[in-house]
């Protein structure tokens, strides 16, 4: 299956939070543990009323990945089938060097990203807000060159080409126990803006570090 949006397998829409929250349960899930799933171990029918907004890429160079599974949301975003072509397509230039170093964050990690996207409003458009989840996953290797994403939509309804801006991001490490032998695995540490880490709630904030960019937080565990 290479387009995670079959009639057979749909349900009821869920809420943009509500899919995000069930789409890392179920990675959650697939990890038994401190590891990092296998590609072969997600079952599209384990989470029926997601796969329109689920996704899966295969990391090309550092910083690159191509859609090896698009989804529904996708396809209405850019008005075309994504298969085959980068995530980053639905990025504007001006967000793309941000988001190609998050990208390679989760591979490299390993990490999970929570994105917030926007679109400028337009004639006659109130534009669009956008959230990404992104968790790493092992090919058949045990390499971690995939990633198992979802993505949530929410303004303009037409069905046209579509790039986001990055908003604000959040990163997390993900804790790897491999072979019996424990290891935190850090990403590059990235700098936020004073109001946001003033906003941010003391338990989070406690738990996360800066990052070079105003919009992204790195948090250092996730146990």
């Amino acid at each position: 299956m290479d387009t995670f949006d079959r009639e057979t397998l749909g349900a009821d829409r869920l809420n943009g939070a509500l899919v995000l929250e069930r789409m890392e349960d179920y990675w959650n899930g697939l990890r038994r543990g401190n590891t990092v799933p296998y590609r072969s171990e997600v079952d599209p029918r384990a989470v029926q009323q997601m796969l329109r907004h689920a996704f899966i890429l295969e990391r090309l160079a550092p910083g690159v990945g191509k859609l090896r599974v698009s989804c529904g949301v996708l396809t209405d975003i850019q008005g075309m089938d994504m298969r085959g072509m980068p995530i980053a397509a639905i990025i504007t230039e001006d967000s793309r060097e941000e988001f190609r170093e998050i990208l390679e964050q989760v591979f490299s990690g390993p990490a999970t990203a929570r994105i917030d996207l926007t679109t400028t409003r337009g004639f006659r458009s109130r534009g669009k807000r956008a959230s990404l989840l992104l968790m790493p996953l092992r090919s058949d290797t045990g390499e971690i060159n995939r990633i198992l994403g979802a993505i949530t939509v929410d303004g303009d309804g037409r069905k046209a080409p579509t790039r986001f801006d990055l908003a604000e991001s959040l990163i997390r490490e993900v804790h790897v126990d491999d072979d019996g032998l424990a290891e935190r695995l850090s990403v590059r540490p990235v700098t936020l803006a004073d109001r946001q880490n003033a906003m941010m709630p003391e338990d989070i904030r406690a738990n996360t570090v800066p990052t070079k960019h105003a919009h992204l937080r790195l948090v250092v565990s996730d146990t």
